[in-house]
C-alpha cells in the first residue's frame, strides 16, 4: 500500500460531532497536522457510503472512534484499509466484542487495557491514549468571567453550585450512579440550604424534576453546541461530582479539574490514574450518597483546602492531560493499525508513519480546523454532510432524550439555510407527525396501500 499524498488520509467516526468523542475526533484532526482528517459520524457514513461506495477508496485509514458504529463497518472497511477501534467502557460485551477485530484498538484507560487482556485481546494491538482537555478553553475563571455565567444562569453569587454533565442515553444500566448522586445532592441539601445543582445535558427532564420537587433550586441546561459554552457552564460551578460505576474517562472530570472546579469522584476510568485522594481532588467508594454529601460539607467549611485542591487539579491537567500532548499518541497507534494491515493482506506496508508526523505546520492545522473536515468528500457534497450530521443528532435528541423542542430548532435552522432540500422537512414528517398521518403520506406517494408506519430514511440520493 502506497501513500500518494504528504499526509495520511483518516477518516474518524464519532458518534456525533456534537458530543464528546466528536471532540476526542477534532483534538486528534488538530494536533496531528500530518493527518488529513475527515470527521463523521455513523449517520453521514451510512447515507454517503452507501450511496457512493467508491468514497471508500478516499481514506487510508479509518479510526472508529465510536465503537458501536465500527459493528457494521468495521467488515467492510478492513479489506481496503487498517481500522483503528475503540473500547471507552463495557456496559454490555456482546454490543462491543467486534472490536477486538480492528487492527489497532484505543482505550483510554488502563482500567480498560486490562478489561480487553481478560478478554483475550491481543495486547501488542492495544494502546493507552488518555482522554485529554483543552488546558487554555476549560481554565479558571476570573472573578468577572465566574459572575457573568451564574448571572446566565440565574444562579446567585453566594449559592453553592454542585455539577453534573453527560448525557442520558449514556447512562445504560444507570452506570453514571444518578441515584447516588440525587440521595447526595439531597442530604447534603440538608445541611446546606443554600445549594443549586446545574445539569448540563439532554435527557434529564426526570433527575430536574425530582431535585425541584425536594425543593432543590435545579438549572437543567439540555444542549450547549458550542466547546467554548461549554466550558463557561464550568466557570459557574464550585463543586463537580461524578458519582459513576462505569466510566471510560469521565472527560468531564479532566474539564472539571482543567477548569479549577473541586472536584469528587468514584474510583473509575481516569480518576483511578490521576486522582490523589486529598491532593487533587476527593476519591470516594463507590454507592456512597453520604460520602459524598459529608466530604462537600467539609470543604464548603475550608475553603482554602477546597482552594488548595483546585489549584492542584489544575496543575495535574497541565503536568498529564492536556489534549495537545495526549491526542499525538494515534501515531503509535495508526502505525502499528498499519502494521497489522499488511500482515492480513500477506504484504509490506510502505507507509512510513513516523516520517508522516515528523511533518506538519500546527498553525496551519489550526486554521484549517475551523470547521469540521471534510476532506475525504467532494467538496460538492460538504453541505449534505453538515446537514446530515445536524439532522442526525435532532433525531437522537426525539428518540433517546425527549427533547423534541430543540430538535425542531435544529431541523427548523438546517431548514431556514437549505430551503431547497426535502431533508429538513422529511425529518419533520417522520419525526413530528402522528404516524398514522405519516402512513398515509407514504402510501399516497407510493400509490399502494402497502403498510408504511414511517417515512424511508433521509439517506436518499437527494443531492443539496
Amino acid at each position: 500500500m502506497q501513500i500518494q499524498e504528504s499526509r495520511l488520509r483518516v477518516l474518524l467516526v464519532p458518534d456525533s460531532v456534537y458530543w464528546v468523542t466528536g471532540t476526542i475526533a477534532k483534538s486528534i484532526a488538530r494536533f496531528n497536522p500530518w493527518i488529513e482528517a475527515t470527521i463523521a459520524s455513523r449517520v453521514v457514513i451510512d447515507t454517503m457510503l452507501n450511496e457512493r461506495p467508491e468514497l471508500i477508496r478516499n481514506f487510508d485509514l479509518v479510526h472508529f472512534i465510536c465503537p458501536y458504529a465500527s459493528k457494521d463497518w468495521l467488515p467492510r472497511f478492513r479489506d481496503f484499509v487498517p481500522c483503528v477501534t475503540s473500547h471507552h467502557h463495557v456496559t454490555d460485551w456482546e454490543l462491543l466484542k467486534h472490536n477486538l477485530e480492528g487492527d489497532a484498538i484505543i482505550v483510554g484507560a488502563s482500567e480498560w487495557a486490562e478489561d480487553l487482556r481478560a478478554r483475550g485481546a491481543q495486547m501488542s494491538r492495544v494502546f493507552c491514549v488518555p482522554y485529554g482537555v483543552d488546558v487554555e478553553k476549560f481554565r479558571p475563571p476570573t472573578d468577572a468571567e465566574r459572575a457573568a455565567a451564574r448571572s446566565k444562569l440565574k444562579l446567585s453569587a453566594d449559592v453553592i453550585v454542585i455539577g453534573f454533565f453527560g448525557k442520558n442515553s449514556s447512562n445504560d444500566d444507570d452506570r453514571k450512579g444518578i441515584d447516588v448522586f440525587s440521595r447526595a445532592v439531597i442530604e447534603l441539601s440538608k445541611r446546606m440550604p443554600e445549594l443549586a445543582v446545574l445539569i448540563v445535558g439532554p435527557g434529564w427532564q426526570e433527575l430536574a424534576d425530582s431535585l425541584k420537587a425536594a425543593r432543590i433550586n435545579c438549572v437543567w441546561v439540555p444542549f450547549v453546541r458550542e466547546l467554548e459554552s461549554l466550558a463557561e457552564m464550568y466557570h459557574a460551578l464550585d463543586f463537580y461530582w461524578v458519582t459513576a460505576r462505569v466510566e471510560g474517562g469521565p472527560v468531564t472530570l479532566l474539564e472539571a479539574m482543567s477548569s479549577g472546579v473541586c472536584c469528587l469522584t468514584t474510583p473509575v476510568g481516569l480518576a483511578r490514574e490521576i486522582v490523589v485522594d486529598d491532593e487533587n481532588a476527593a476519591l470516594l467508594p463507590f454507592n456512597d450518597a453520604e460520602g459524598f454529601a459529608e466530604k462537600t460539607a467539609a470543604l464548603i467549611n475550608n475553603p482554602k483546602e477546597r482552594a488548595r485542591l483546585c489549584r492542584n487539579g489544575r496543575r495535574t491537567i497541565l503536568e498529564k492531560m492536556q489534549v495537545a500532548v495526549t491526542s499525538r499518541g494515534v501515531k503509535d497507534v495508526y502505525a502499528k493499525a498499519f502494521e497489522n494491515f499488511s500482515h492480513r493482506n500477506h504484504g509490506r506496508s510502505e507507509v512510513d508513519i513516523a516520517s508522516l508526523a515528523a511533518g506538519g505546520d500546527t498553525n496551519q492545522r489550526d486554521n484549517e480546523l475551523q470547521n469540521i473536515p471534510l476532506h475525504g468528500f467532494p467538496i460538492e457534497l460538504h453541505r449534505r454532510v453538515k446537514m446530515l450530521e445536524t439532522l442526525g443528532w435532532a433525531e437522537h435528541l426525539i428518540l433517546y432524550h425527549d427533547q423534541s423542542q430543540l430538535a425542531l430548532q435544529l431541523v427548523l435552522w438546517e431548514w431556514f439555510h437549505n430551503p431547497f432540500s426535502l431533508l429538513p422537512p422529511r425529518v419533520l414528517l417522520r419525526r413530528f407527525l402522528p404516524v398514522s398521518i405519516v402512513a398515509k403520506i407514504v402510501k399516497l406517494k407510493h400509490g399502494s396501500a402497502r403498510d408504511a408506519r414511517v417515512l424511508p430514511s433521509y439517506s436518499t440520493s437527494e443531492k443539496v
